[in-house]
């Protein structure tokens, strides 16, 4: 049995980035940027209007001006403003030639084919509008390499023109439950049974952190058909989770069906709780976790393990720690790493009741993990802990 920054070493010298693809700039989001992005256009690409108004020669503020056009946005052909005159304009569209101001429609009042403007208002020479390239400059840097694309980022880079980035790919997942007495919802609950949780859980995570191909099968304890399961997935996957079967009962084949299938045991078992019977190997570049069947101990090994390697081979960084003061004391009786369900509010965080690992109720109010450390025994009220925020 290993300690739980052990484990976590472990795992990350066995991550290795995924291949680079090129995707739609629409599918892209919380995907890591695989090479700096630099903008192909300067923005605006012509000169805008920042308002509905009118285009004038600034010196000519004082007089009354002949409407002589209207420019609306989309206008594709540009216009020479001439002495004496002033041109209609639109937020978005373009500045005519030769206009070096912009009066918003509220300061003036037209009549007929003229315009006066109210000279009661501080009207600036280059007024409202947006210059040529002064939003962006052509082959300015917009994104750098490494970059997780938020929905800003997409609207930057469509701006740009950008219609597809490349990107480090994301893992494919292929999830094995294991156990005779699961029960899928939607059936009858006979006795000796329960309905699994931990695939709709697993499969709810990893979309949050953007895996979109997965795949779940279902076996019962048995050794060869579990194998089977194992190898079966690693064809297919670039990850395989395994939940329940890890532990050492008369009916947990998991560790040496992966073993059978191929996969190298890197640690079984870590000085943890939740989530003690942890196993993890790999087979080749592909990763397999074992995790226990309890609900809440598969959670806190989503966080703890298999996100945080996610992250790496991908490149994002969708796990967010901090540390939080303990609003009440707690004494802590295993020397073990512990994961209490906790609530934090700004920098306080309370501990929650219902903290077995079969136990979910506590979830429903938690919105982080407490870590309390495997030398911790009485810990007071005001401690400083780490917390892992939830998704």
């Amino acid at each position: 049995m290993i300690a739980v920054n052990t484990a976590k070493q472990i795992i990350t010298e066995q991550c290795i980035k995924l291949p680079i693809v090129q995707i739609e700039l629409l599918n892209a989001l919380n995907y890591a940027l695989a090479e700096d992005i630099f903008s192909p256009i300067q923005f605006p690409a012509f000169r805008q209007s920042s308002m509905d108004g009118y285009a004038i020669y600034w010196d000519e503020k004082a007089n009354q001006l002949a409407i002589q056009a209207a420019m609306p946005a989309g206008t594709a052909q540009p216009l020479l403003l001439q002495k004496g005159k002033a041109i209609q304009v639109f937020t978005g569209g373009p500045v005519p030639d030769g206009a070096d101001c912009v009066v918003q429609k509220e300061w003036i009042t037209v009549n007929n084919s003229t315009i006066q403007i109210q000279l009661n208002n501080n009207i600036q020479l280059g007024d409202h509008i947006r210059n040529v390239g002064s939003d962006l400059q052509k082959n300015t840097l917009l994104l750098q390499k490494g970059t997780v694309i938020q929905p800003s980022h997409i609207a930057l880079m469509a701006s740009a023109g950008i219609t597809t980035v490349k990107v480090l790919q994301k893992p494919s997942v292929g999830i094995l439950i294991t156990g005779n007495e699961l029960v899928q919802p939607g059936n009858a609950l006979s006795f000796g049974k329960v309905y699994d949780s931990n695939a709709f859980t697993i499969q709810a995570h990893l979309k949050k952190v953007g895996i979109t191909q997965i795949q779940v099968r279902y076996v019962s304890d048995n050794l060869q058909e579990t194998e089977n399961s194992i190898k079966e997935l690693l064809l297919h996957h670039d990850m395989v989770i395994i939940t329940g079967g890890v532990s050492a009962g008369d009916y947990d084949y998991v560790p040496q069906a992966c073993i059978n299938a191929g996969v190298q045991q890197h640690f079984h078992k870590v000085k943890q709780r939740p989530g003690k019977p942890l196993f993890f190997g790999t087979q080749k570049n592909k990763l397999v976790f074992g995790l226990p069947g309890n609900p809440a101990a598969v959670i806190s090994c989503l966080y703890q393990y298999v996100i945080p390697a996610i992250d790496q081979i991908c490149g994002t960084h969708t796990i967010h720690a901090t540390t939080a003061k303990v609003s009440t004391a707690f004494q802590k009786n295993i020397p073990l790493t512990q994961f209490l369900k906790g609530y934090l509010e700004g920098n306080t965080v309370k501990i929650l009741p219902a903290q077995a690992s079969y136990q979910l109720s506590a979830l429903t109010n938690a919105n982080c993990w407490i870590e309390l450390e495997e030398s911790d025994t009485q810990i007071e009220s005001g401690a400083e802990k780490r917390v892992y925020l939830f998704l």
